[in-house]
């Protein structure tokens, strides 16, 4: 009879049969060095390279779980799921501007949870901040987790991953090895497949290669299919909203429509989705008049045998350009559309991101729209996560950013949800108004099909309002200055080889993505105005590309503070200390989440408030009572993090002042765990007592802590935030490492010589001779400010996220300024530098969890490199 134990020793020697199996196959594709990305992979790389991806790559995938869930058992499955499929382990840094695939060694994958009713705002705001939340290709991960415990039994799962490592088909391999392997950890089983995982880095690698293979007669026949064509000018009034901001506008349909459209298509030979491609052209036809139209619509490399079981991403898009030429009703239009897409199909497998490269300037128009950007589509019922002994139910979480100017679907009857018509709009390129009137069109025209295709014939016209027009420059392009155009024209001649007019295109002129973002760093250091790739690429001329930087100059030169007035926007958060290293992070972290900020700041250091935080700029200091009671005056919440170190008393009568013209809304204090005082124990819990001896920095930070709890009384809304040593990439963090706490171990490393620890010690009554510092990233201590800032604490908590021995500390900045200084103890006993307490970061753990690139050692390298 077979036990347990002999099948648990059965799968043992199964897995390590397999390492085996899979070290040679592993050394082999090591020895052809660095596997290259896929064509859509290094779309989105430079994407993120040129500055301007953030989210919009973010593929978020939650489920409701309603019954007994095991945390533990799902972490383990999470954990076996990643150690198996390579893609989702795997970063992408480059060598000499060119990416390559970096596969990292299997590690725990963490669960990040958080609890929050369900169905309450508190509950779609973490799912939808999570989900938000860019990646970082360089270092990854490409893959997060949250669980949202809303009751005992009622839990949601989110998985964030980056569009990079999976597509829609990767998805449902996913949510069925999670289940397998969730069953079987609840077994005490690890769950893995017999065979081996498919590996993505193969797939790129034949990809590549069939490039100059077979490849070519596909690639020569959408250079073909595509000559001459232009990216469409959408229609209608020009658009008001932000560019690249997604806005979805849905309308219900007859039961029925979908049978009704298949149909149809059945008696035309065509799917559904041909249908629905065909009444997406039609829409456009009628409403801009245009017969020569490109959509697009996505196609998969997944019918091919080494994809089948692949997580990654082999998703591929289509570029449909049918004839439309005096195509008079709806089923004529339908037989060009299936006949094109037919044609399209026999060469689904050349990268659509290879035929662009191809297609050079011509893929794009003079202001920057792409050959593609409108595509249709049909979606699936959405993939859920059905764990066992739960009952699941798919979450949608609304995506913000747009990939295309305009999406049209049809979303067929799932549940409770009806059939209806989408559309989905880029706010920067199409105006409510007309993405209303396309709405209507395209869902009049699917219920008309539906029932009598035959009786819908097609009318060129053009939306209510205005007609279809060009895309043109930017007016303001004329208005660049003849010094501004030169200083451009220089750097385009000095990095494409050739100086151009005012007007020569910088495509036109061999220019391409990668040099892009060299011409954009030239740019922002001539003119000290921000600039990425990305705007190299829309603003394509000498003439352009000086208005928009010339432009930027001017609102940049514009933001010096004034003094505070009394209009003040709903939801303003005021933040003093915007210039300081924590301010500024708090600043970065307000502005990504939409927030309303007001900053108070000295004139002589504004220039240290972040680029891109669009924040008011008041007049203010410390030791100026009334700057401070105007600055306050209005605002809707309140987070100090503005302090002198070496004044208390200027401390203490700054937030008298800020309390006195405090009316309502949370008020958020960031003080340090120096005022705990010497605790006696070297665990030093959230809700110890203040102890003595302490500093008088620390007592500071008592007495505004108490003056702050005080005066918030039963009202509540007081969070106080103690923080200690905060490291992170800013000039005045850099000055505090090199000149203060830290100075003297930064400079006898910099100078060579030997670096002497603080001393140890025992600490009574443990006994513990640690000696070291506690220490938290400046990013993590912001979000769990503006954490606190949105659901107070009332009363005290600790944000440290982590604690590091100073002989580590020592060993690492020796080696990353590389002298020769040696690390050694110090003869002497007594305090030291700091103390030697470790302190617990409880309520505010979430929050402070440790994102790539907020180790203490990758913080210190950044912050030596500045």
């Amino acid at each position: 009879m077979t036990t347990a134990q002999d099948i648990a020793r059965q799968q043992e020697l199964l897995r390590r049969a397999r390492g085996r199996a899979a070290g040679p196959r592993a050394e082999r594709t090591a020895a052809d060095g660095p596997a290259p990305l896929s064509h859509a992979q290094h779309r989105m790389w430079l994407m993120e390279r040129l500055g301007h991806a953030g989210a919009l790559y973010n593929v978020p995938f939650a489920t409701r779980l309603r019954g007994p869930f095991d945390a533990g058992a799902f972490g383990r499955a999470l954990t076996g799921l990643v150690r198996r499929h390579e893609v989702l382990r795997t970063c992408y840094p480059h060598a000499d501007g060119e990416p390559y695939q970096k596969v990292s060694p299997p590690a725990p994958v963490p669960v990040r949870t958080a609890t929050a009713p369900a169905g309450t705002e508190e509950a779609r705001r973490l799912l939808h901040d999570e989900a938000a939340r860019p990646f970082g290709l360089a270092d990854g991960p490409v893959l997060r987790a949250l669980l949202v415990r809303h009751a005992p039994e009622d839990h949601t799962v989110l998985l964030t991953f980056h569009h990079i490592a999976v597509d829609g088909g990767a998805l449902e391999i996913v949510a069925r090895e999670l289940a397998d392997r969730y069953r079987a950890a609840l077994n005490g089983r690890d769950g893995d497949p017999a065979h081996e995982a498919p590996r993505y880095t193969e797939f790129a690698r034949r990809e590549r290669a069939a490039a100059g293979g077979p490849g070519g007669a596909g690639l020569a026949y959408w250079t073909e299919r595509l000559a001459g064509a232009r990216p469409l000018a959408l229609p209608g009034p020009a658009p008001e909203g932000p560019r690249g901001a997604a806005r979805v506008l849905t309308a219900p349909l007859p039961p029925g429509t979908a049978d009704g459209l298949r149909s149809v298509g059945r008696s035309h030979r065509a799917t559904l989705f041909t249908v629905v491609l065909a009444a997406a052209f039609a829409t456009l036809l009628e409403a801009t008049g245009e017969e020569d139209l490109v959509i697009g619509c996505a196609s998969s490399h997944r019918d091919r045998a080494e994809a089948r079981g692949l997580v990654g991403l082999c998703v591929n898009t289509l570029a449909v350009r049918p004839d439309l030429t005096g195509a008079g009703d709806f089923p004529a239009l339908l037989g060009r559309v299936r006949d094109e897409m037919l044609r399209a199909q026999q060469h689904r497998h050349v990268p659509f991101d290879a035929v662009v490269e191809r297609l050079g300037a011509a893929a794009r128009d003079g202001a920057g729209n792409p050959l593609v950007g409108v595509t249709a589509d049909v979606p699936g019922r959405p993939v859920v996560l059905d764990l066992d002994g739960t009952a699941a139910t798919a979450v949608e979480i609304p995506s913000e950013t747009a990939k295309f100017g305009l999406g049209f679907f049809l979303e067929e009857a799932s549940g409770d949800a009806p059939e209806r018509c989408v559309v989905q709009y880029d706010t920067g390129r199409l105006s409510g108004e007309t993405a209303r009137e396309l709405l209507a069109a395209f869902t009049e025209l699917l219920t008309t099909v539906a029932t009598a295709p035959g009786a819908r014939p097609l009318a060129r016209r053009t939306p209510a309002g205005a007609p279809a027009r060009p895309e043109a420059p930017a007016p303001e392009a004329a208005a660049a200055s003849v010094r501004a155009v030169e200083a451009v024209e220089a750097v385009f001649a000095d990095l494409l080889g050739q100086r151009p007019g005012p007007d020569g295109d910088f495509f036109l002129l061999g220019g391409h993505s990668l040099l892009a973002v060299r011409v954009a760093e030239r740019l922002r250091e001539h003119f000290g105005a921000p600039f990425t790739g990305l705007d190299v690429l829309e603003h394509r001329t000498p003439r352009a590309a000086a208005a928009a930087l010339e432009k930027r100059a001017r609102q940049r030169a514009a933001r010096r503070p004034g003094r505070a007035g009394t209009a003040v926007r709903a939801g303003t958060t005021l933040v003093t200390g915007g210039t300081g290293g924590v301010g500024a992070f708090v600043l970065r972290e307000l502005a990504a989440r939409g927030r309303p900020v007001r900053a108070l700041v000295r004139p002589e250091s504004a220039h240290l408030v972040p680029e891109g935080v669009d924040a008011e700029l008041v007049e203010g200091d410390l030791a100026d009572a009334e700057s401070l009671r105007a600055a306050a005056g209005g605002v809707s919440a309140v987070i100090h993090a503005a302090c002198t170190f070496t004044s208390p008393e200027v401390d203490v009568a700054a937030m008298r002042a800020l309390l006195s013209a405090r009316r309502e809304g949370p008020f958020v204090f960031v003080s340090s765990v120096d005022a705990y005082g010497m605790p006696s124990v070297a665990d030093v819990a959230e809700d110890a007592p203040s102890e003595e001896p302490l500093s008088s920095y620390g007592r500071a930070k008592l007495d505004c802590e108490r003056m702050l709890l005080a005066a918030a009384g039963p009202r509540g809304g007081a969070s106080v935030v103690r923080a200690p040593i905060v490291w992170g990439a800013h000039p005045r963090l850099r000055d505090q490492l090199r000149w203060g706490a830290t100075g003297a171990l930064y400079q006898a490393a910099r100078a060579g010589g030997p670096v002497v620890l603080p001393p140890s010690g025992a600490l009574p009554p443990s006994g513990d001779t640690w000696s070291g510092a506690p220490w938290v990233h400046a990013a993590a201590l912001a979000r769990a400010v503006v954490h606190c800032a949105e659901h107070p604490v009332d009363g005290a908590v600790t944000a440290v996220g982590g604690h590091v021995a100073w002989s580590e500390w020592a060993g690492e900045l020796v080696r990353l300024l590389g002298g020769p200084g040696a690390v050694v103890a110090s003869p002497e006993s007594g305090p030291g530098l700091l103390h030697r307490h470790r302190y617990r970061a409880e309520v505010l753990a979430g929050q402070l969890a440790e994102r790539p690139g907020e180790d203490w050692r990758s913080v210190l390298a950044e912050m030596l490199r500045g």
